[in-house]
């Protein structure tokens, strides 16, 4: 491969991207776990109920090789009906998401949605989400709980199926787990929740409880395990391999990783952000929020959308100090280590930015952007008078905020951008490079300035043989 096509490759995607991209694929499944009698039944019901007629089929890339045979099927139980399915695979930014900007390239009425789901709300189309249905032997199960009987004893437990598992989810589990563990409480919970259900995720904030995920260590537990804080530890029962394990996700190490990245996004210059989904609720309120923190602060920003997101793309906003990712919960906690500057998620710019997040502390991370808008539960208004005059970086020891805004204002020798180092050289400590300092900033329209071009006849036929040839 030439290094021109080495570099365009990081640009686009090549026909079989789909089918052989690695990041999201999780447990294999077969195509009874993802397509059996009762999915049959919950499809057909909700298609005749409402009377859809167009409808997509949203697959992530691991369900691609049963996606076929579910649309036939599909078409075959609906053959009476007027009703045309499609297929959707490789999705703008992330398979959890409804895609709903694709579906409405064939005009959809409606879109199932198989597999992982991060449930935002979709604000275009109606959506039925199916779920596999992973095998998981309930005595081996409680066999291994076992062990935690003393350690729940007397306690808040929380127990969370992951999606693989909820057809598991009724009264017969929860008696079987209060028998083999007697816990104080049991909660037995979905996730990711159903809409309806998710008031009593919500509330669920002990930090007495013990905490259960039944599923494997994914994106899902890390989002949960974020966001629902355990007393001191979250246990994890493999239902694949049978196997239980134990995992704080709120290291000392990423706790640290994180606040630097939030310091770094104090000390920006320029903000990016980057909108990673277009049809969760609420996305273009949090894009509003986070352009007036930042004007309140000084801090230019710039609206991107790229869909997936990747070192070499991003590469291209050198001007750009720090990334904000607006995306789903499961795509808001981004690990920036291969790219040249850091991403934040909305969270952690609002601690950033917003004053009333000053020396607060939360017990818990906010993976929902949704959550920190005025009706959510961890909304904290913002008001730019609160912002310190004396703020210090903790990353360069600089001066940043009102304090430099005020010292330009007078004049001040100290808000140059210049230091003088031992050799009496002088250099600038702003190394970033603005759009207006680069000598290319695009194509220049010149409007009113051309005369306008004559209309003429354009090529018709095939590339191979067009009809003037």
């Amino acid at each position: 491969m030439t290094s021109s096509e080495t570099s365009a490759s990081a640009f686009s995607s090549s026909d079989t991207t789909a089918l052989e991209r690695q990041a999201e694929v999780e447990q294999p499944v077969t195509l009874e776990q993802i397509w059996n009698e009762n999915h049959r039944r919950s499809c057909v019901d909700w298609i005749r109920k409402s009377g859809y007629k167009r409808v997509c089929l949203q697959f992530p890339d691991d369900y691609l090789p049963h996606s076929n045979a579910i649309s036939v099927g599909l078409n075959e139980l609906l053959s009476p009906e007027d009703v045309k399915v499609f297929i959707l695979a490789d999705t703008t930014y992330g398979s959890c998401c409804v895609d709903e900007i694709a579906a409405a390239h064939v005009d959809a009425d409606s879109v199932i949605h198989f597999g992982n789901a991060c449930r935002s709300r979709a604000s275009r189309l109606p959506v039925l989400y199916l779920y596999p249905e992973l095998p998981l032997d309930v005595n081996v199960l409680l066999d291994k709980l076992l062990s935690l009987r003393a350690e729940s004893k007397d306690r808040q437990l929380c127990v969370y199926l992951d999606i693989g598992y909820q057809y598991l989810y009724g009264e017969q589990l929860k008696k079987q787990l209060l028998e083999t563990l007697e816990p104080k409480e049991l909660l037995l919970e979905l996730f990711p929740p159903i809409e309806a259900d998710s008031k009593t995720t919500k509330e669920t904030t002990s930090l007495e409880r013990i905490c259960i995920f039944i599923g494997a260590d994914n994106q899902r537990f890390a989002n949960l395990s974020l966001t629902a804080p355990a007393a001191v530890q979250w246990h994890i029962y493999d239902g694949s391999s049978g196997s239980l394990s134990s995992k704080n996700p709120l290291t000392a190490q990423f706790i640290r990783r994180r606040y630097f990245h939030i310091e770094k996004c104090k000390d920006a210059q320029t903000l990016g952000l980057i909108v990673a989904t277009l049809s969760a609720e609420g996305y273009l309120d949090v894009v509003t929020r986070l352009q007036t923190m930042a004007k309140g602060r000084g801090i230019k920003t710039q609206l991107i959308s790229v869909g997936r997101i990747n070192p070499a793309k991003l590469a291209n906003f050198l001007e750009i100090d720090c990334f904000v990712l607006i995306g789903c919960p499961f795509n808001n906690m981004y690990d920036s280590k291969e790219y040249y500057k850091p991403i934040v998620s909305v969270f952690e710019a609002e601690m950033a930015l917003n004053p009333a997040w000053h020396m607060r502390y939360p017990e818990a991370y906010v993976t929902d952007f949704k959550q920190l808008l005025p009706e959510g539960r961890s909304f904290l208004p913002f008001d730019a008078a609160d912002i310190p005059e004396n703020d210090v970086s903790l990353v360069s020891g600089k001066l940043r905020g009102a304090v430099n805004d005020s010292l330009q204002t007078a004049g001040d020798p100290a808000s140059l951008a210049l230091a003088t180092q031992a050799k009496m050289a002088l250099m600038t400590t702003d190394t970033g490079l603005s759009f207006e300092d680069r000598t290319w900033q695009g194509l220049d329209p010149a409007l009113g300035q051309t005369e306008p071009a004559k209309l003429q006849q354009g090529l018709s036929g095939i590339p191979i043989n067009y009809s003037h040839q």
